[in-house]
C-alpha cells in the first residue's frame, strides 16, 4: 500500500496511488476517480499528476476523502500540496515545518529533521566555528554574545547540541570543542533544496545588516556589472566554485584565526536576455 508519509512530491504520490489502484481494480480509471471525488473533469487527476493543473483547498479535501485518508494523512497531504505549489521561500518554509511535524510520529530518520534544522537558522554554521575558538565553559549566553547580531543562550545551546549530533564538532576530556573532519554533508536534495535557498536568503540579510553593524574597515563589499553569454555565465560559476575551495583551504591553514567571517557572493541577471522573443 502506498504510504503518503514517504513522499515529498504529491504528484508522484498520486501517480503511484493511481497505478496501485489500477493494478488491483480493472474498473479503476481517471474518470472513475473523478466521479467518485465529485469532480466534473474526467481527466482532472491525470492533468494534476502531469503538472498541468494545481490543487485547491476544495479539491485537496475531495481527493483526501476519496482516498480515505486518516486525519494525519489529510494534514500531511494538504501541507505537501501547498508546499509543492508554493511560490515563495516563506510559504515553503511554513508548510515544510508542518510536514516535518506530521512525519515525526512515523519513524522518520532523525537526520532528516537535523538537515532541515541545520539550514533553518543562519547561525549554526557560525556557531560551529566560534564554539571551537573560545573556551566558553558552558556559558551559552557568552557564546551567543560573540555573534553579530548576538543570539540567546538557549539558541546557542541548541545549536551546539545539533552540531554534536551531526558530528560536526566534538568535545574533548577537558571540555573544549573541536571541529571534526566531517564536511557539512546534510545538503538536502530534490524537494528539500529550498531550505538551502532560505539559508542563503538569511545570509544575504545578514550581509545587508553588516553595513550598519560593522565598520567599513572590517568588511569588504564589491559590485561589478558584466555583459556576458550563457556559456560565460557557466564558466563564472565554475571559477567561483574553484575560488571558494581555494579560500577554504587558505582558511584551513590559518592557525591564528580570531574571528568568524561570512563570505557571500551573488551573480544574477539584471536584464532580460536579448534573445527573448527571437525565433
Amino acid at each position: 500500500m502506498v504510504n503518503i508519509f514517504e513522499y515529498q512530491n504529491y504528484r508522484l504520490y498520486l501517480k503511484d496511488y493511481y497505478n496501485e489502484q489500477k493494478s488491483t481494480k480493472k474498473y479503476f480509471s481517471y474518470r472513475y476517480f473523478s466521479n467518485k471525488a465529485g469532480i466534473n473533469a474526467s481527466a482532472f487527476l491525470y492533468y494534476v499528476i502531469e503538472g498541468k493543473r494545481n490543487l485547491t483547498k476544495s479539491s485537496i479535501e475531495k481527493i483526501s476523502s476519496t482516498i480515505s485518508h486518516s486525519k494525519e494523512e489529510r494534514d500531511y497531504f494538504e501541507n505537501l500540496v501547498f508546499f509543492n505549489q508554493a511560490k515563495t521561500i516563506a510559504e515553503k518554509a511554513m508548510h515544510y515545518s508542518r510536514i516535518v511535524e506530521c512525519r515525526k510520529p512515523f519513524d522518520i530518520k532523525t537526520i532528516d529533521r537535523d538537515q532541515y534544522e541545520f539550514y533553518s537558522k543562519w547561525y549554526h554554521s557560525i556557531i560551529r566555528e566560534i564554539a571551537c575558538m573560545i573556551d566558553f565553559k558552558d556559558d551559552f549566553g557568552l557564546l551567543g554574545s560573540y555573534l553579530v547580531p548576538p543570539i540567546g543562550a538557549k539558541e546557542a545551546q541548541s545549536s551546539v547540541e545539533l552540531l554534536e549530533r551531526l558530528g560536526l564538532i566534538e568535545r574533548d576530556d577537558s571540555g573544549l570543542y573541536h571541529p571534526t573532519d566531517a564536511v557539512v554533508g546534510v545538503r538536502p536534495a530534490g524537494e528539500d533544496v529550498f531550505v538551502i535557498e532560505k539559508f542563503q536568503l538569511e545570509m544575504l540579510d545578514l550581509s545587508r545588516r553588516s553595513f550598519d553593524a560593522v565598520p567599513r574597515s572590517e568588511r569588504l563589499s564589491a559590485s561589478t556589472t558584466f555583459s556576458i553569454s550563457k556559456a560565460t555565465f557557466d564558466l563564472f560559476k565554475l571559477k567561483t566554485r574553484e575560488f571558494r575551495k581555494e579560500l577554504l583551504e587558505i582558511a584551513r591553514l590559518d592557525s591564528r584565526a580570531d574571528r568568524v567571517y561570512q563570505y557571500t557572493f551573488n551573480l544574477f541577471p539584471a536584464t532580460r536576455s536579448t534573445d527573448d522573443g527571437k525565433q
